[in-house]
């Protein structure tokens, strides 16, 4: 009993030992990794830059190669899958929509009622290719990326393709067609290419050898007669569409074309943190300065925010699809925007359910891709579009603007300027060119020292003040401009649930503006929140910074068939990583070490509030006044029967009593915005195509105003010139010069009382063009109605010379406070 208990006794031992050393080891093991350095997974995607084999570029081209392996490859996939469902499907496809272009674009087709393809016969084998030559192969010497290669391909073919087809004629009569392809051969360029975009093309040299068999039967009976007619068609299609110079341009099998998921409302995107990385940008327009990102997510897609003193505007692009009565479901209104201090045509109502995207208060800014003068003109392109209209518009939204010190990384995300009294150019006249309604032009805040300094502050708030409707905004260094532009940032962006688009633009910075080359917009919760962890990369196209230039592009590709205008802006390769872990930590920004360092230009980031609301200026200070003449309400432009109404003693504005309380919650006083203490000195930035037409307009003396006796005598000579940019550049100039040799409390009270006579005059021209619309809609005269008509043009003229007029005003105006501020 006692050797027993000794020996469980020495097994307890044994296995307490065993324990205790596993468990020792164990701990030593745990010491020895805690002290060694925490490296973790890779923070940025690995992306290993594109070069060419040495054996590749150490090859000698040897000319003509014959190409038995390449043929035999492409006979074994042919054996096995010519009589797939697919590749049928495929083959009957294409065929049925070659069948549909006879039907529908050719006069042949006048003849026939319907034509379907009955038989299909894909042939015995596919085309042998008895030689094969590397015409070009064009490789940059500065990106080392294969730019073209074209290969010339000796084709010979006698494997009996053969198709036939059932028409049906507009007599009701029958037809049968029957052919066959016993020989093709001759000599194709296959050609592979990155510009403009990716795609390639087939097409021959020369005319090649076409030997057809052909059967013709109507109305079940042989018609020889029409075989060769039929045969001879066919080589002139073939040499038509298929012969140098002519050829389609073609993506798929090797290139899909970009598309971006649509957003379902519905969904609602997981909150995290996503780490966009932007790698690079290639095939972007030429630029001469050097090159930067601004990347926004928020509720909404839009392509710019620009800013100005008292107001904020998103720029958006809505599509509108017209359907068969003449109506679309939207109201539209020419109305005076005080903030911008022009007349504009702004969206009034919207009773069109599929018109979510448009709201009431955005500003028409193009149309079509064309600019939008009058409300007449808007009317007559829209009458013009077939099926879909693209509208172009511009959002309110509200800032919070202030004077923290802190805020100094808010003037570096890209956001545009727009100054009230005398205005600037916007970065880009691509994005937004300028029309004769246009507002002043726009300036950048976008980073560079000499546009960034003096602007209104954006208040950023704590992590804990963060809510879904308020845009996170980011911009990168800047990058000296080449064929492939080397960013390699890293954002981390807090996702929240109401955040739907990553807004991203690419921008040229200038001396004196910056131009967008091309933006996108994506949809968060398909694009850019993986499901699985790790870094995805994905490449996409940038959209055209102005629809209109599609149109006007002008590229040797594009009269081929084919051809997508709105790839030819480049595109931007992105990498995204998203932890769903609730909200993420602080915003920060992670530059990786690039290539081609750019200029000490800071990266970025900041968080707007957006409000979509009317921004509350300072208020109106209205009294009662009895009018000696009928006046027009200010703020719903309706006329003041009983010339009994309210006048702002600021700004002048008239208003029914009834509309006092809905302008007070409005826009503000305008002219005591105008007399705030600057916050700026202004910039002029001139185009250099407009430099010597302002330069013209200012040596006439067009803008000569020392009475108000003299108002009527400078419409008549705007009348007589185009309200384009450069006018409006002229008047913002030559106003710095307005009673300039006045003291300036004398000054100041010169240029009030001459604003004073020009609001008088747009009031009572507003009131005439009122009446005139109202005269041209009762008239039933086609000729009344046609004379109304032009006067209503003249009116819409005047009013819009009268713009300009308050326009050089204004910039005295404010030449006027900036001169006492500096003194």
């Amino acid at each position: 009993m006692g050797f027993l208990v000794i020996l469980v006794l020495m097994l307890l031992c044994f296995i307490a030992g065993i324990a205790v050393t596993i468990f020792v080891q164990w701990y030593l093991f745990n010491l020895y990794i805690d002290k060694l350095p925490y490296v973790g997974p890779a923070s940025k995607p690995v992306i290993a830059p594109f070069s060419l084999p040495k054996a590749v570029l150490e090859e000698e081209p040897l000319g003509k190669e014959p190409a038995g392996s390449i043929n035999a490859l492409l006979q074994f996939l042919f054996q096995e899958c010519r009589n797939t469902k697919r590749v049928r499907k495929w083959f009957r496809h294409r065929l049925s929509l070659e069948l549909e272009e006879l039907l529908t674009r050719t006069t042949t087709g006048k003849l026939f009622e319907k034509i379907v393809l009955r038989d299909l016969d894909l042939g015995s084998h596919l085309p042998a290719i008895r030689s094969i030559e590397v015409k070009t192969l064009s490789v940059d010497p500065g990106t080392k990326l294969i730019e073209e290669v074209e290969l010339c391909l000796d084709l010979d073919y006698s494997g009996g393709f053969q198709l036939s087809i059932d028409a049906s004629t507009r007599l009701s009569k029958l037809a049968h067609v029957s052919v066959k392809v016993n020989e093709l051969s001759g000599k194709g360029m296959l050609k592979f290419t990155r510009y403009p975009y990716t795609h390639w093309c087939f097409t021959f040299y020369n005319d090649p050898t076409l030997q057809l068999e052909v059967e013709t039967q109507f109305q079940g009976r042989s018609w020889a007669q029409v075989n060769s007619i039929i045969a001879n068609q066919i080589r002139k299609s073939l040499k038509r569409k298929h012969t140098l110079p002519f050829y389609k341009i073609r993506y798929k099998p090797f290139f899909v074309k970009p598309e971006i998921d649509s957003l379902v409302e519905e969904e609602e995107t997981q909150p995290g943190l996503l780490e966009l990385t932007i790698v690079e940008a290639t095939r972007l327009s030429s630029s001469p300065g050097p090159v930067f990102c601004n990347v926004a997510i928020d509720s909404s897609a839009w392509i710019e925010l620009t800013h100005s003193g008292t107001a904020s505007y998103l720029t958006v692009d809505v599509s509108i699809t017209k359907h068969s009565g003449p109506h679309i479901g939207i109201s539209f209104k020419q109305e005076f925007i005080s903030d911008k201090y022009q007349v504009g045509v702004v969206v009034e109502s919207v009773s069109n359910p599929l018109c979510q995207d448009l709201k009431s208060g955005d500003i028409v800014v193009m149309v079509e891709g064309k600019n939008v003068q009058s409300l007449s003109a808007l009317n007559k392109i829209i009458k013009q579009c077939q099926n879909k209209v693209t509208l172009r518009v511009e959002r309110k939204l509200k800032l919070i603007l202030g004077t923290e010190d802190k805020m100094n990384q808010g003037e570096n995300f890209g956001l545009r300027s727009r100054s009230i009294a005398g205005g600037d150019k916007t970065d880009s006249d691509s994005s937004n060119p300028p029309s004769s309604s246009d507002s002043p032009a726009k300036r950048s805040i976008s980073g560079s020292p000499e546009h960034s300094k003096g602007i209104p502050r954006l208040s950023l708030c704590s992590e804990a003040e963060m809510e879904a409707s308020k845009p996170q905004m980011f911009s990168t260094k800047d990058v000296p401009f080449s064929k492939v532009v080397q960013f390699n940032e890293t954002f981390k962006i807090n996702v929240l649930p109401d955040h739907k688009y990553v807004n991203l633009s690419v921008w040229s910075r200038g001396s004196e503006k910056n131009n967008l080359l091309g933006h996108i917009s994506l949809p968060v919760k398909p694009h850019c929140c993986p499901p699985s962890p790790g870094h995805h990369v994905a490449l996409y196209s940038l959209l055209p910074p102005n629809p209109n230039l599609t149109a006007s592009i002008g590229n040797s590709l594009a009269s081929h068939p084919g051809f997508e205008p709105c790839l030819c802006f480049g595109d931007v390769l992105l990498s995204f990583a998203f932890t769903g872990t609730g909200l993420g930590v602080a915003n920060q920004t992670t530059a990786a070490s690039s290539p081609t360092p750019g200029p000490s230009s800071s990266s970025s980031s900041t968080i707007l509030p957006e409000i979509p609301e009317v921004i509350s200026g300072p208020k109106h200070d209205f009294v009662r006044t009895h009018f000696e003449k009928v006046t027009q309400c200010g703020f719903c432009f309706k006329k003041i029967w009983l010339k009994d109404a309210l006048q702002c003693e600021g700004c002048l504005m008239s208003c029914h009593k009834k509309c006092a309380v809905k302008a007070q919650a409005g826009a503000g006083c305008a002219r005591t915005n105008l007399r705030r203490p600057s916050v700026q000195p202004e910039i002029i930035t001139t185009p250099p195509d407009d430099i010597n037409a302002q330069a013209s307009v200012v040596e006439e003396n067009l803008f000569s105003l020392r009475s108000g006796e003299e108002i009527n005598d400078v419409l008549e000579a705007l009348l007589s010139r185009p309200h384009d940019e450069g006018l409006m550049d002229a008047a913002k100039a030559s106003g710095k010069m307005l009673f300039a040799d006045f003291p300036p409390n004398v000054r100041k009270g010169k240029i009030d009382e001459m604003m004073s006579k020009i609001k008088h005059e747009i009031d009572a021209e507003s009131q005439n063009h009122a009446a005139l619309q109202r005269e041209e809609q009762n008239s039933d005269n086609a000729t009344t109605k046609a004379k109304i008509a032009f006067l209503v043009g003249k009116s819409e003229e005047r009013l819009q010379a009268l713009t300009v007029l308050m326009l050089h005003c204004c910039a005295g105006l404010q030449d006027t406070r900036e001169g006492e501020e500096a003194s």
